[in-house]
């Protein structure tokens, strides 16, 4: 019988014979009239019970116990910040923050807010720029639309308190900005040369939704 790494939903669909194969295999002396069910539930409870059957041809795993290990923790009870760029003008944003922090945060009914700082150079130690995008303490993540011809940009993860922003939770590193995408320097509802790929994308509603959501993002020259 074909190697293969089995679970309780595939010995169902065994013959009784290929169950009774391998049973053998795992040196299980079972009679020919047992009971299909008896027999899957054998066979799991000898795999189970050996000590290496993770390095074996023929492994059985619970489906249970097999989408349990491929859950990520909802959070790393760290607080911190990271920039992925998307585009020249798409930074996606996402975050986490110490259970402790975040208990004290609601407590003081604070929300969140994401600073976008811009800077001439790496070294450069005050930004020449910047705007705030405001979050709720429940979200994790967000797009950011980035102002186009910045050189680089640091995302500041900061608390707000009465509508005021109060402390720094965390910050980014500075994220390099490649050049490009000048068509964004426009405002929604001006024409725009725009590639046959950029109007399938939907580009001026997606212009118009940003505008409307976050125009901090956008200016003029």
């Amino acid at each position: 019988m074909e190697t293969k790494q089995l679970s309780r939903s595939y010995l169902e669909t065994l013959s009784s014979a290929d169950l009774l194969a391998l049973a053998d295999d795992y040196g299980i002396d079972v009679p020919d009239d047992l009971n299909r069910r008896f027999l899957i539930g054998e066979l799991m409870e000898a795999v189970a019970e050996s000590e290496n059957n993770l390095t074996e041809d023929i492994g059985i795993v619970d489906d249970a116990d097999m989408h349990f290990s491929a859950q990520l923790p909802d959070s790393y009870n760290e607080t911190q910040i990271q920039v992925l760029l998307r585009s020249p003008v798409w930074a996606f944003v996402y975050w986490d923050i110490r259970e402790a922090t975040r208990m004290q945060l609601e407590e003081d009914f604070a929300s969140l807010a994401l600073r976008v700082e811009f800077f001439a150079d790496e070294e450069a130690v005050q930004p020449n720029e910047s705007f705030d995008i405001q979050v709720s303490l429940a979200d994790r993540a967000q797009y950011v639309l980035l102002r186009p011809g910045r050189k680089f940009v640091r995302i500041e993860l900061m608390s707000v308190v009465d509508g005021k922003t109060a402390d720094s939770l965390a910050k980014s590193r500075k994220v390099a900005l490649p050049e490009g995408s000048e068509y964004l320097t426009t405002l929604p509802g001006r024409d725009i040369e725009a590639s046959p790929l950029q109007e399938l994308s939907s580009l001026q509603e997606l212009l118009r939704f940003q505008y409307e959501n976050h125009r901090q993002a956008f200016f003029e020259e």
